[in-house]
């Protein structure tokens, strides 16, 4: 019998070794891929190991304790045994096999896989949980992106537009562009306030909301600026066409280093009444215009 339970405890130490060098290797790969969750439960599952292992006779003296108490309470419940002299004894252990250290050796097996299975329930709940975690921040940071690259088209379109109102030559060849009785232009004009308001807007649509006013910006701002380009002046009345002719040769003669100076200046106020018969000129145009003639002006 005991060379039976020395057999019995090499083989659990055996068994234990391996499974302690094959969790080691889980927890290396755990922590290089940084799954915390997994590298703290299959530590536990090593060290439990590590205890049978360094410890082989702590399942027998497990099973004997358990077995003991048992018996004694099955004695307790059964009464004293009747005593017959003619039934034979029956042997100890009729048919040789060491039932005892199997049911040891199942009961330690149970136990190991019973333990991964509670280890492993609660790194697959952590790692739920951190997968949660992780496609939350990643939906945060693709709206952040998005938004991003929304908000670049949308200040593409205004850094254009911009820059066509502050450039009253532009002006004069795209008049239409700036004349809100054009429809191609009153629709940019609502297109621009639209995407402004969604940009602003904190509702939790507010991403979609603002794409499809900047996709409807885009479109407007081209197809307004296209119209503006094909058109220039001739959509105008003759009269007013006839002022914005006018204005133009005013500007280059404003425009010209080579002219007196008075009769520059005398040219720019020409052309700008003229323009401003037609169209409402920004005053911030107007000072740019100005402040672009101004050091040719005092040159010459």
């Amino acid at each position: 019998m005991a060379a039976t339970s020395a057999t019995a405890t090499w083989i659990l130490t055996l068994v234990g070794n391996i499974a302690c060098l094959c969790l080691a290797v889980q927890v290396f790969r755990f922590w290089i891929a940084k799954d915390w969750p997994r590298v703290c439960t299959t530590m536990v599952g090593t060290m439990v190991l590590l205890t049978f292992v360094f410890n082989p006779g702590l399942p027998m003296q497990l099973a004997g304790k358990l077995r003991a108490v048992v018996l004694k309470d099955l004695g307790d419940d059964s009464g004293p045994p009747a005593h017959d002299e003619t039934a034979p004894a029956a042997p100890a252990d009729a048919d040789g096999l060491p039932w005892e250290t199997i049911a040891t050796v199942l009961a330690v097996i149970g136990a190991v896989i019973v333990l991964l299975l509670v280890a492993g329930g609660i790194a697959a709940l952590l790692r739920g949980r951190r997968d949660r975690a992780r496609a939350t921040a990643r939906s945060k940071s693709e709206s952040l992106r998005r938004r991003a690259e929304l908000e670049q088209r949308h200040d593409a379109v205004r850094e254009a537009y911009g820059d066509f109102e502050m450039n009253l030559l532009d002006n004069l060849h795209r008049l239409a562009l700036a004349d809100v009785n054009v429809p191609q232009t009153a629709r940019l004009i609502d297109a621009l306030d639209a995407a402004r308001d969604a940009r602003i807007s904190t509702a939790p649509e507010a991403l979609d909301a603002y794409r499809k006013a900047v996709t409807a910006l885009e479109v407007a701002f081209k197809s307004a600026d296209h119209y503006a380009r094909t058109t220039g002046a001739n959509y105008l009345p003759p009269a007013e066409r006839r002022n914005i002719e006018q204005a133009q040769a005013a500007l280059a003669v404003a425009l010209d280093e080579r002219g007196y100076a008075p009769q520059r200046q005398l040219a720019l106020r020409r052309a700008l009444t003229l323009i401003e018969s037609v169209i409402p000129v920004p005053q911030e145009a107007i000072a740019a215009l100005e402040t672009a003639t101004r050091p040719a002006l005092a040159k010459s």
